[in-house]
């Protein structure tokens, strides 16, 4: 491992040859894994080692307890970070052959916590529908993309990789293309990518201001939570196409967030073209799944937990059968059929990466979002802007889920998990 950049603040300092191959070994089956994060904490009586991947934490590997202080020293020391300072949280990225490694290292009650987020930084952009989106949600979305100026925001979990797959949409030789980004985890050709760098004064307005002196066509913010930045950005919307992520979990929240951030509710009317909600899921081995049949009573519960009607399902699973090209549907005009399951034993072994299921709000000239524009003006509350979603039968996150499991994509247990009950 390098240290990217400069000489490092602790020079004499020698990390002990055992804690050194430890941590390398850890980095190692992480990558090796396919693991996105690596977290080490410390406990009374032991180090625990776990791995994010596909989303789910996982135990790797118990050390003996003193080992959390030792590799946080070891990993101050390659990110140069201060090894006096116990109090607050410390940042740093540094290289690791092809990828990088972003190290968090946060004090906990016990020690300190150390976490760190693997990144390849030559990694393939995703397309559009290997992200997850098919069908309506795909259309309104390019949609979007195709309008000259104008707002889409993105939310909710895995929202990076759609923001990239966004921008890799639209990207060609005579569009200038500026992103703003908290770190910069993708590089991308024929993008200009924008760090924040806080500590030396560059926030998110600064950032921003600098991007539109560039004359983008297009520009991406991954996290739009100040009202500075915020008015920045709709102003500049007028006569450009603005991709921004904001911090919120649901889409009735987007709303009434930037209205709590300060923006004039006939900006916000007249300027948002689109918001895409998302979440991930782990996706299954074909060799991994199966169906099992259910009763009509046990659909029309299943319905009612959905909140939505066997004439949607039915509509959607053909749809989606004919753009996945499965043999199969497991619905009928009366009820749902059959429910996927990860086979016995596999619960594990089975899932093999993830993708997103989505819902897609437009408010290009339609007429949830004529009806959701008049909301907007009225400073409409997210159980208003839901109770609209409802009356419109729009098709929710937790659909998209089920579609894409009855599909055989994942289990109905997977998107019970991740969409709640």
């Amino acid at each position: 491992m390098k240290v990217g950049g400069e000489k490092t603040k602790n020079q004499g300092y020698k990390t002990e040859s055992t804690v050194q191959f430890t941590a390398e070994k850890i980095i190692e089956n992480a990558f090796n894994l396919r693991a996105t994060d690596i977290h080490i904490e410390p406990y009374e009586d032991f180090t625990l080692v776990r791995f994010r991947i596909h989303g789910t934490l996982k135990n790797f590997q118990k050390l003996p307890q003193n080992y959390a202080k030792k590799l946080a020293k070891h990993f101050k020391f390659i990110g140069n970070l201060d090894f006096s300072e116990k109090n607050f949280m410390q940042t740093a990225s540094i290289k690791h052959g092809k990828a990088r490694i972003r190290i968090s290292i946060t004090p906990t009650f016990i020690g300190e916590k150390i976490t760190l987020r693997l990144l390849s930084t030559k990694s393939r952009i995703r397309t559009l529908q290997e992200v997850g989106l098919w069908g309506d949600n795909l259309r309104l979305v390019r949609q979007a993309l195709n309008q000259p100026h104008g707002i889409i925001f993105t939310i909710g979990q895995g929202k990076n990789n759609t923001n990239f797959a966004l921008l890799n949409e639209v990207l060609s030789d005579d569009k200038n293309i500026v992103t703003v980004e908290n770190h910069i985890e993708k590089s991308i050709p024929k993008i200009n990518q924008t760090e924040v760098k806080s500590r030396i004064g560059v926030d998110y307005y600064i950032a921003a201001k600098a991007a539109l002196s560039q004359n983008p066509d297009i520009i991406l913010i991954d996290n739009l939570q100040d009202l500075k930045t915020a008015n920045l950005i709709f102003e500049a919307s007028r006569s450009k196409l603005i991709i921004a992520s904001l911090p919120v979990k649901k889409s009735s929240e987007v709303i009434p967030y930037l209205e709590f951030l300060g923006i004039p509710s006939f900006m916000i009317a007249t300027n948002i073209l689109a918001i895409i909600n998302q979440t991930l899921i782990r996706t299954v081995s074909q060799n991994a799944i199966e169906f099992r049949k259910i009763n009509k009573t046990e659909s029309k519960v299943l319905l009612n937990e959905f909140n939505t009607t066997i004439n949607t399902i039915h509509n959607l699973e053909k749809l989606a059968q004919k753009e996945f090209k499965n043999k199969k549907i497991h619905s009928s005009t009366e009820s749902i059929l059959e429910i996927s399951q990860v086979k016995e034993g596999l619960e594990e072994s089975g899932y093999i990466g993830v993708t997103g299921i989505f819902e897609v709000i437009s408010l290009i000239n339609n007429k949830l979002g004529n009806e959701l524009q008049n909301l907007i003006i009225h400073s409409a509350s997210p159980v208003e802007i839901e109770d609209l979603l409802k009356d419109n039968n729009f098709p929710t996150i937790k659909i998209d889920g089920l579609i894409k499991s009855l599909q055989g994509q994942t289990s109905l247990k997977e998107i019970m998990r991740q969409t709640g009950y």
